[in-house]
This record gives C-alpha cells, sequence and structure tokens, in this order.
C-alpha cells in the first residue's frame, strides 16, 4: 500500500454547491468534517445545510479524529461503468466513526478478501488530478494480517 497521504483519485470527482463547498475545501486540507447541531446535539453526515434531525440552520462543523471501524463492506470485483474501470477489484463500504455517524466510502486494502467487519481504518485523502481531494478510508495494516 501506498504511503499514506499519496493516494490517486481516478474516479468520478464531486459537484460542489454552496452548501457543500465547506466539506469541499476542508478535505483540500486533509481535515474530513461532519457537522453537530447546536440546538438538538445531534451528529450528523452528509454535510449539508440544515441538521437532518430537527431541521435547524444551527450547525457548526465538526473535524472527526480520523479514525473508525468497517461496519459493513462489499468487496466489487467486477464493475461495467466506465469511470471505476481502473479500480479493478475494489471494496466499498459503511465506516462506523466515534463521532457517532457512519460514513459511506471506498476501502483502501492490500487484500480486499481479507477484510472484516470491526477491522480498524483510518481517513485518507486521495488526489484527483484535478487537484481536489478526496476523503478515502485505509484499513490498518495490522488488522486482519493473519486471516
Amino acid at each position: 500500500m501506498k504511503a499514506e497521504n499519496c493516494y490517486k483519485w481516478t474516479g468520478p470527482l464531486p459537484t460542489t454547491c454552496i452548501e457543500t463547498e465547506p466539506f469541499w475545501e476542508a478535505c483540500n486540507q486533509e481535515r474530513f468534517l461532519v457537522q453537530k447541531c447546536r440546538d438538538c446535539g445531534e451528529v450528523q453526515y452528509h454535510y449539508r445545510a440544515f441538521c437532518c434531525h430537527c431541521w435547524s440552520d444551527a450547525i457548526e462543523d465538526l473535524p472527526i479524529s480520523g479514525a473508525g471501524k468497517v461496519w459493513t463492506f462489499s468487496v466489487v470485483e467486477v464493475n461495467r461503468s466506465p469511470q471505476f474501470a481502473e479500480w479493478g477489484m475494489y471494496v466499498t463500504g459503511v465506516i462506523e466513526i466515534p463521532e457517532g455517524v457512519k460514513v459511506i466510502s471506498r476501502i483502501l486494502t492490500e487484500n480486499p478478501h481479507h477484510l472484516r467487519i470491526g477491522d480498524d481504518v483510518r481517513v485518507a485523502f486521495a488526489t484527483a488530478e484535478t487537484g481536489q481531494k478526496i476523503p478515502v478510508f485505509v484499513a490498518s495494516e495490522n488488522s486482519s494480517e493473519d486471516r
């Protein structure tokens, strides 16, 4: 696996809007944001302009620690979508983060068939040709090594 922060992104690029621009700018600074509502105290992800729990607009950015655990995942062995053609076999999954939400992401791992639910992962940022950084999660080198 590559050294941290040296990943190349070859997939589709995000479309940004005024609501999501702060999230993508934070990614370019290698910070992953979720949000916390000042009115109800709930944490949310995906990034948006209002609280999905109480509809308040009193939300604030909450950078995550970067740690997480695989909650579920799928190994994609064949994908006929042209935008994913370069990926070959890859893993997509749901990551449970300590801040209280689950994040859908690509999971980078040396051997997809050794990944297990509960394995430790850490956020990293892959760089697209445009310079935009895309969050991905990387499986811990020590997780599942003996499987």
